[in-house]
Order: structure tokens, then sequence, then C-alpha cells
């Protein structure tokens, strides 16, 4: 027997909206109403096109197929919590400073071949931060698709699962060669610190700002929050982290494609919020 009144699962001080979109399943639409306090969700209703509340097992099914859309995206929520466009900035800050780098000589011997991993990185960084501003772009589009339609279509899934695959396969070579370069980083602002007097005017002067864009408070900030976050997208995953970084990149997506496509929503964490009883 459902209930049909889903109202009567709302507790006191909750509010609740419903999804902008139904989810399918077996030719039928249903619909997930999301309850919250204070920001966070406290309970989820399911229920038919007729407003009607549905068993809980349908009910497990559908929001099932809601959590594993969200999880497509996850990582991208919580790198726009955390840097919000700052990545972006930054890239584009770098891109404004980083001839400097390319002056054979400048840093000396010892330093060169640190200074090229650097230079090396901070390209990879800017080339990557592209890819994933062009699919943020995209994911945007296709959630505005999905709520303009009122469904997930199938061609939905499958983009939003490749999505999902080139987002982070881009944000892990980039978190890769910013974690591996990150003692050069401090190097070279000590360096710039002790030695900067002793250049010419003009490279002085573009060292300097170099070195500002890229100390903690700007870039190296950011950095390192892109960084804090390889753990993310590791989990769950058996990686060979002894690897040169293009290897491992290579290796994470073809383990990460094999999760998502294998993906199962962890049911034991979303029961406790679902409120339609069995039948």
């Amino acid at each position: 027997m459902v209930n049909k009144n889903p109202k009567e699962y709302k507790k006191m001080l909750e509010n609740n909206h419903t999804l902008p979109y139904k989810v399918r399943i077996d030719n039928q639409c249903y619909n997930v109403i999301v309850y919250s306090m204070l920001g966070k969700i406290t309970g989820v209703i399911v229920t038919n096109e007729n407003g009607l509340t549905v068993n809980r097992a349908i009910a497990e099914e559908v929001i099932a197929q809601v959590q594993k859309y969200s999880f497509y995206f996850d990582y991208l929520k919580k790198r726009t919590q955390l840097v919000k466009e700052r990545d972006s900035i930054t890239a584009e800050r770098i891109d404004g400073v980083q001839r400097i780098l390319n002056e054979k000589g400048l840093f000396g011997e010892k330093m060169q071949l640190e200074i090229d991993q650097l230079n090396l990185a901070l390209e990879v960084y800017k080339q990557q931060q592209r890819k994933l501003d062009i699919y943020q772009e995209d994911i945007a589009l296709l959630n505005e698709k999905i709520e303009s339609q009122h469904e997930i279509y199938e061609e939905d899934w499958h983009y939003a699962e490749d999505l999902s695959l080139a987002y982070a396969i881009a944000a892990y070579g980039q978190s890769l060669y910013l974690e591996r370069t990150r003692d050069t980083r401090r190097k070279m602002l000590k360096w710039t610190q002790l030695h900067g007097k002793m250049l010419s005017s003009e490279h002085r002067k573009a060292l300097t700002k170099l070195a500002f864009v890229l100390s903690d408070a700007h870039a190296g900030h950011i950095f390192e929050q892109i960084i804090s976050l390889i753990p993310m997208l590791e989990i769950g995953l058996a990686l060979n982290k002894d690897q040169e970084i293009p290897a491992q990149v290579k290796a994470f997506g073809k383990a990460y494609e094999l999760h998502l496509r294998n993906y199962e929503s962890p049911m034991e964490q979303i029961a406790p919020l679902i409120r339609n009883k069995q039948r």
C-alpha cells in the first residue's frame, strides 16, 4: 500500500524541494522530494507521477540512481567549494609571468633541472585548467538540459559518465604535477629572496612578479587546495604511485573508468534518509 500524502513525512522546521528532474525506471517516472534543515539533507521521499509515495524497494532504486548521477560530479563540486574560480584565474596570471623561467642559466646549473620541471608543471597546469574549464561548462549545459526536459535521458547518463571521466583524468594529471614540484616552488621563491637583487632590473622585475604569483598567499595556496583533493580521486583505486606521471595518469584513467562503469551507490549510507515505507 502506498501513502497518498508525502507531506506527512515532513518534520517540523524542515524545508523541502522537489528535484527539477524525474528518474525513469522500467518506463515509469518518479519524483524525488528532498527534506533539509540548516542546509543539511535530513530525508527524502520518492513519489510516482500522480504524487503518491511509492514502496520502499522502488524508492531505494530511484535514490540510488540520483546518488549515482551526483557521484559523477562529486569531485567537481568539492573543488568548486574550495577554489571557486581561482584555479582559472591563477592559470591566467601564471601565463602572464611564466616567461622568466625560460631564461636559461638564470638560476644556475644546479637548479636548472628543477626549474625546467617547474616550468613544465606550470605549463601542464595551464593546459589542463583550460580543459577543466571547458568540461565544467559542458557539465553545466548538461544539467541545464536535464532540468529543462525534466528527466535524465539514456544519452544523458552516457554523456555524464564521459564528462566525469574526462574531468577526473585532467584534474588528476594536473594535481600530480603540482604535488611533485612543491619543493621546487619553495626553492625558487627562496632563491629569489636571496639572489634576486643581483639580477638585472628587467630580470629582477620579472622574477619578482612570478614569485608574487606563486607565493603561498596566491597560486601556492590554490595549488595546495587542489593537491589536497588527490585522495578523493584515488579512493577505491589500486594505483602504482611510483610510476612516472604520464604512466600514472594513464593507469588512473583506466582504473577510474572501470570504477565509473561499475559504480554502485552506498545504500548503507543512503537508506537511513529514505522515508518511504514498505508495502
